[in-house]
Protein backbone atom coordinates (compact mmCIF):
# COMPACT_ATOMS: atom_id res chain seq x y z
CA UNK A 1 0.00 0.00 0.00
CA UNK A 2 2.82 2.36 0.87
CA UNK A 3 4.50 1.59 -2.46
CA UNK A 4 1.30 2.43 -4.40
CA UNK A 5 0.89 5.69 -2.46
CA UNK A 6 4.53 6.69 -3.10
CA UNK A 7 4.20 5.90 -6.79
CA UNK A 8 1.01 7.99 -6.97
CA UNK A 9 2.69 10.98 -5.30
CA UNK A 10 5.71 10.76 -7.60
CA UNK A 11 3.40 10.74 -10.63
CA UNK A 12 1.51 13.84 -9.40
CA UNK A 13 4.84 15.61 -8.72
CA UNK A 14 6.14 14.81 -12.23
CA UNK A 15 2.94 16.13 -13.85
CA UNK A 16 3.18 19.35 -11.82
CA UNK A 17 6.79 19.88 -12.86
CA UNK A 18 5.93 19.28 -16.52
CA UNK A 19 3.07 21.78 -16.41
CA UNK A 20 5.34 24.41 -14.85
CA UNK A 21 8.04 23.77 -17.42
CA UNK A 22 5.79 24.23 -20.44
CA UNK A 23 5.19 28.01 -20.12
CA UNK A 24 8.88 28.60 -19.42
CA UNK A 25 9.85 26.59 -22.49
CA UNK A 26 7.39 28.56 -24.60
CA UNK A 27 8.75 31.85 -23.25
CA UNK A 28 12.26 30.77 -24.16
CA UNK A 29 11.23 29.96 -27.73
CA UNK A 30 9.35 33.25 -28.04
CA UNK A 31 12.41 35.15 -26.79
CA UNK A 32 14.61 33.65 -29.47
CA UNK A 33 12.16 34.90 -32.12
CA UNK A 34 12.56 38.50 -31.00
CA UNK A 35 14.70 40.69 -33.30
CA UNK A 36 18.20 41.45 -32.07
CA UNK A 37 19.38 44.99 -31.41
CA UNK A 38 21.26 45.08 -34.72
CA UNK A 39 18.16 43.83 -36.58
CA UNK A 40 16.11 46.66 -35.07
CA UNK A 41 18.73 49.20 -36.20
CA UNK A 42 18.74 47.71 -39.70
CA UNK A 43 14.94 47.88 -39.77
CA UNK A 44 15.18 51.64 -39.20
CA UNK A 45 17.73 51.88 -42.02
CA UNK A 46 15.65 49.91 -44.50
CA UNK A 47 12.52 51.88 -43.59
CA UNK A 48 14.32 55.07 -44.67
CA UNK A 49 12.39 57.09 -42.11
CA UNK A 50 13.07 60.81 -41.70
CA UNK A 51 12.25 60.48 -38.00
CA UNK A 52 15.28 58.43 -37.02
CA UNK A 53 18.90 59.61 -37.08
CA UNK A 54 21.66 57.06 -36.47
CA UNK A 55 24.44 57.83 -34.00
CA UNK A 56 27.90 56.61 -35.00
CA UNK A 57 30.59 56.57 -32.31
CA UNK A 58 34.01 57.42 -33.75
CA UNK A 59 36.52 54.74 -32.63
CA UNK A 60 34.04 53.66 -30.00
CA UNK A 61 33.56 55.31 -26.62
CA UNK A 62 37.20 56.38 -26.60
CA UNK A 63 36.80 58.97 -23.87
CA UNK A 64 36.02 56.23 -21.36
CA UNK A 65 37.97 53.28 -22.78
CA UNK A 66 40.99 52.79 -25.09
CA UNK A 67 40.05 53.74 -28.64
CA UNK A 68 39.10 50.85 -30.91
CA UNK A 69 39.03 48.47 -27.96
CA UNK A 70 36.39 45.87 -27.24
CA UNK A 71 35.56 47.76 -24.04
CA UNK A 72 34.95 50.93 -26.09
CA UNK A 73 32.62 48.84 -28.27
CA UNK A 74 30.78 47.38 -25.26
CA UNK A 75 30.29 50.87 -23.82
CA UNK A 76 28.59 51.92 -27.06
CA UNK A 77 26.33 48.88 -27.00
CA UNK A 78 25.33 49.65 -23.39
CA UNK A 79 24.55 53.27 -24.35
CA UNK A 80 22.25 52.24 -27.20
CA UNK A 81 24.46 53.62 -29.98
CA UNK A 82 23.55 52.49 -33.52
CA UNK A 83 26.98 52.26 -35.20
CA UNK A 84 30.55 52.04 -33.97
CA UNK A 85 33.32 53.17 -36.33
CA UNK A 86 36.53 51.18 -36.23
CA UNK A 87 39.72 50.70 -38.25
CA UNK A 88 41.50 47.60 -39.47
CA UNK A 89 45.08 46.79 -40.45
CA UNK A 90 46.85 43.58 -41.45
CA UNK A 91 49.55 42.00 -39.34
CA UNK A 92 52.68 40.34 -40.72
CA UNK A 93 50.83 37.01 -40.75
CA UNK A 94 47.73 38.51 -42.44
CA UNK A 95 45.48 38.75 -39.39
CA UNK A 96 43.13 41.73 -39.38
CA UNK A 97 43.44 43.70 -36.15
CA UNK A 98 41.68 46.79 -34.83
CA UNK A 99 44.03 49.77 -35.06
CA UNK A 100 43.66 53.27 -36.50
CA UNK A 101 47.31 54.12 -37.19
CA UNK A 102 49.80 52.21 -39.32
CA UNK A 103 51.95 52.03 -36.20
CA UNK A 104 51.17 50.97 -32.65
CA UNK A 105 53.18 53.77 -31.01
CA UNK A 106 50.37 56.16 -30.08
CA UNK A 107 47.78 53.73 -28.72
CA UNK A 108 49.80 50.86 -27.20
CA UNK A 109 52.82 50.15 -25.04
CA UNK A 110 54.75 48.99 -28.13
CA UNK A 111 56.39 50.69 -31.10
CA UNK A 112 56.62 49.98 -34.83
CA UNK A 113 54.30 49.17 -37.72
CA UNK A 114 51.38 46.79 -37.35
CA UNK A 115 52.59 44.98 -40.46
CA UNK A 116 55.98 44.24 -38.82
CA UNK A 117 54.40 42.01 -36.15
CA UNK A 118 52.52 38.74 -36.14
CA UNK A 119 49.26 38.75 -34.24
CA UNK A 120 50.78 36.66 -31.44
CA UNK A 121 53.61 39.18 -31.11
CA UNK A 122 51.13 42.06 -30.84
CA UNK A 123 49.43 40.25 -27.97
CA UNK A 124 52.29 41.13 -25.61
CA UNK A 125 51.45 44.85 -25.81
CA UNK A 126 48.70 46.70 -23.95
CA UNK A 127 46.35 49.39 -25.15
CA UNK A 128 46.66 52.88 -23.71
CA UNK A 129 43.79 54.92 -22.33
CA UNK A 130 43.10 58.42 -23.64
CA UNK A 131 45.35 59.95 -20.98
CA UNK A 132 48.25 57.86 -22.24
CA UNK A 133 48.60 55.33 -19.43
CA UNK A 134 48.65 51.60 -20.06
CA UNK A 135 45.57 49.46 -19.44
CA UNK A 136 45.20 45.70 -19.18
CA UNK A 137 43.48 45.47 -22.57
CA UNK A 138 45.06 44.02 -25.70
CA UNK A 139 44.76 44.86 -29.39
CA UNK A 140 41.64 42.99 -30.57
CA UNK A 141 41.50 40.96 -33.73
CA UNK A 142 38.81 42.04 -36.18
CA UNK A 143 37.18 38.64 -35.72
CA UNK A 144 36.91 39.03 -31.94
CA UNK A 145 35.62 42.57 -32.36
CA UNK A 146 32.86 41.47 -34.74
CA UNK A 147 31.88 38.58 -32.46
CA UNK A 148 31.47 41.10 -29.61
CA UNK A 149 29.37 43.31 -31.92
CA UNK A 150 27.26 40.45 -33.28
CA UNK A 151 23.55 41.07 -32.85
CA UNK A 152 24.18 44.26 -30.88
CA UNK A 153 25.30 47.13 -33.11
CA UNK A 154 26.33 48.03 -36.67
CA UNK A 155 30.02 48.47 -37.43
CA UNK A 156 31.55 50.98 -39.83
CA UNK A 157 34.76 49.31 -41.03
CA UNK A 158 37.28 51.97 -42.00
CA UNK A 159 40.77 51.68 -43.52
CA UNK A 160 39.99 48.19 -44.78
CA UNK A 161 39.52 48.92 -48.45
CA UNK A 162 42.87 47.53 -49.59
CA UNK A 163 42.05 44.17 -48.00
CA UNK A 164 38.31 44.08 -48.63
CA UNK A 165 38.33 40.38 -49.51
CA UNK A 166 39.81 39.54 -46.09
CA UNK A 167 37.37 41.89 -44.34
CA UNK A 168 34.40 40.19 -46.04
CA UNK A 169 35.80 36.75 -45.22
CA UNK A 170 35.82 37.60 -41.50
CA UNK A 171 32.32 39.09 -41.71
CA UNK A 172 31.02 35.91 -43.31
CA UNK A 173 32.83 33.69 -40.82
CA UNK A 174 31.32 35.57 -37.88
CA UNK A 175 27.86 35.90 -39.45
CA UNK A 176 28.01 39.70 -39.31
CA UNK A 177 28.08 40.65 -43.00
CA UNK A 178 24.84 42.65 -42.80
CA UNK A 179 26.02 44.51 -39.70
CA UNK A 180 29.00 46.05 -41.51
CA UNK A 181 29.11 49.38 -43.35
CA UNK A 182 32.17 49.82 -45.56
CA UNK A 183 33.27 53.14 -47.08
CA UNK A 184 35.48 54.11 -50.00
CA UNK A 185 36.45 57.08 -52.20
CA UNK A 186 36.92 55.33 -55.54
CA UNK A 187 34.54 55.78 -58.51
CA UNK A 188 32.00 53.05 -59.21
CA UNK A 189 33.86 51.71 -62.28
CA UNK A 190 37.06 51.21 -60.26
CA UNK A 191 35.19 49.55 -57.41
CA UNK A 192 33.48 47.15 -59.83
CA UNK A 193 36.72 46.44 -61.67
CA UNK A 194 38.73 45.72 -58.53
CA UNK A 195 36.17 43.73 -56.56
CA UNK A 196 33.53 42.53 -58.99
CA UNK A 197 30.49 40.95 -57.37
CA UNK A 198 32.01 41.38 -53.90
CA UNK A 199 30.67 44.93 -53.90
CA UNK A 200 27.12 43.55 -54.22
CA UNK A 201 27.50 41.55 -51.02
CA UNK A 202 28.36 44.45 -48.72
CA UNK A 203 26.67 47.62 -47.51
CA UNK A 204 28.84 50.20 -49.23
CA UNK A 205 29.05 53.94 -48.56
CA UNK A 206 30.78 56.13 -51.20
CA UNK A 207 32.47 59.26 -49.83
CA UNK A 208 31.80 62.62 -51.54
CA UNK A 209 33.83 65.76 -50.86
CA UNK A 210 34.66 69.00 -52.64
CA UNK A 211 37.74 67.26 -54.04
CA UNK A 212 35.84 64.34 -55.58
CA UNK A 213 36.60 64.32 -59.34
CA UNK A 214 33.56 64.55 -61.63
CA UNK A 215 31.35 64.73 -58.56
CA UNK A 216 27.99 64.66 -60.30
CA UNK A 217 28.75 61.59 -62.43
CA UNK A 218 30.45 59.94 -59.42
CA UNK A 219 27.17 60.18 -57.48
CA UNK A 220 25.02 59.23 -60.48
CA UNK A 221 27.04 56.11 -61.22
CA UNK A 222 26.55 54.72 -57.71
CA UNK A 223 22.84 55.57 -57.65
CA UNK A 224 22.22 53.98 -61.04
CA UNK A 225 24.43 50.90 -60.75
CA UNK A 226 24.39 49.89 -57.11
CA UNK A 227 22.42 50.36 -53.92
CA UNK A 228 24.57 52.51 -51.63
CA UNK A 229 23.80 52.11 -47.94
CA UNK A 230 24.41 55.87 -47.75
CA UNK A 231 26.61 58.65 -49.13
CA UNK A 232 29.14 60.18 -46.75
CA UNK A 233 29.34 63.90 -47.53
CA UNK A 234 32.14 66.20 -46.35
CA UNK A 235 31.69 69.96 -46.03
CA UNK A 236 34.88 71.99 -45.67
CA UNK A 237 32.90 75.22 -45.97
CA UNK A 238 29.28 76.36 -45.84
CA UNK A 239 29.27 76.87 -49.61
CA UNK A 240 30.78 73.47 -50.45
CA UNK A 241 30.03 72.16 -53.96
CA UNK A 242 28.80 68.98 -52.25
CA UNK A 243 25.57 70.86 -51.58
CA UNK A 244 24.68 70.49 -55.24
CA UNK A 245 24.40 66.71 -54.83
CA UNK A 246 22.31 66.55 -51.67
CA UNK A 247 18.92 66.97 -53.30
CA UNK A 248 19.68 64.20 -55.77
CA UNK A 249 20.60 61.82 -52.94
CA UNK A 250 17.44 62.70 -51.02
CA UNK A 251 15.20 62.26 -54.06
CA UNK A 252 16.64 58.79 -54.63
CA UNK A 253 16.09 57.89 -50.98
CA UNK A 254 19.79 57.32 -50.26
CA UNK A 255 20.69 58.08 -46.61
CA UNK A 256 23.22 60.85 -45.92
CA UNK A 257 26.16 60.46 -43.53
CA UNK A 258 27.77 63.60 -42.04
CA UNK A 259 30.70 63.75 -39.60
CA UNK A 260 30.70 66.19 -36.68
CA UNK A 261 34.20 65.23 -35.55
CA UNK A 262 36.13 68.35 -36.51
CA UNK A 263 35.59 71.61 -38.34
CA UNK A 264 36.60 70.82 -41.94
CA UNK A 265 34.25 67.83 -42.09
CA UNK A 266 31.12 69.85 -41.28
CA UNK A 267 31.92 73.46 -42.21
CA UNK A 268 32.89 74.32 -38.65
CA UNK A 269 29.76 72.92 -36.99
CA UNK A 270 31.64 70.34 -34.94
CA UNK A 271 31.20 68.49 -31.66
CA UNK A 272 33.17 70.94 -29.54
CA UNK A 273 31.09 73.94 -30.63
CA UNK A 274 27.95 71.84 -30.15
CA UNK A 275 28.76 71.47 -26.46
CA UNK A 276 27.80 75.12 -25.92
CA UNK A 277 25.26 75.49 -28.74
CA UNK A 278 23.96 72.17 -30.07
CA UNK A 279 21.17 73.64 -32.22
CA UNK A 280 23.55 75.93 -34.12
CA UNK A 281 25.95 73.07 -34.85
CA UNK A 282 24.36 69.63 -34.65
CA UNK A 283 21.16 71.34 -35.73
CA UNK A 284 22.96 72.61 -38.85
CA UNK A 285 23.94 69.01 -39.67
CA UNK A 286 20.33 67.87 -39.25
CA UNK A 287 19.12 70.60 -41.61
CA UNK A 288 21.50 69.28 -44.25
CA UNK A 289 19.50 66.06 -44.12
CA UNK A 290 21.82 63.79 -42.13
CA UNK A 291 20.60 60.24 -41.57
CA UNK A 292 23.86 59.22 -39.87
CA UNK A 293 25.98 61.52 -37.69
CA UNK A 294 29.45 60.34 -36.71
CA UNK A 295 30.53 61.95 -33.45
CA UNK A 296 33.17 61.93 -30.73
CA UNK A 297 30.41 62.71 -28.21
CA UNK A 298 28.06 59.74 -28.71
CA UNK A 299 26.15 59.93 -25.42
CA UNK A 300 25.50 63.67 -25.76
CA UNK A 301 24.48 63.23 -29.39
CA UNK A 302 22.09 60.45 -28.43
CA UNK A 303 20.48 62.62 -25.76
CA UNK A 304 20.18 65.53 -28.20
CA UNK A 305 18.46 63.42 -30.86
CA UNK A 306 16.09 61.89 -28.34
CA UNK A 307 14.99 65.35 -27.23
CA UNK A 308 14.29 66.13 -30.88
CA UNK A 309 12.25 62.96 -31.28
CA UNK A 310 14.80 61.60 -33.77
CA UNK A 311 15.92 58.50 -31.88
CA UNK A 312 14.35 55.73 -29.80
Amino acid sequence: MKLIKATFLLTIWAIALASCAQPNQKTKVEATNQPSSSEKILAHLHAKSNNYVFVTAHRGDWRNAPENSIQALKNCIAMGIDVVETDVHLTKDSVLVIMHDNTIDRTTTGTGKVSDYTYDELEKFFLKAGQGHATYQHIPSFEDFMLAAKGNILVNVDKGWDCLDKVVAVLKKTGTLQQALIKGIHPYDEVRRDYGSLIDEIQYIPIVSGETPNMSSYVDDFIQNSKPAAFEVIFKTNDSPVDSQLQKMKQQGVPIWINSLWDDLCAGHDDELALSDPDANWGWILKKGATFIQTDRPKLMLNYLRKKGLHD
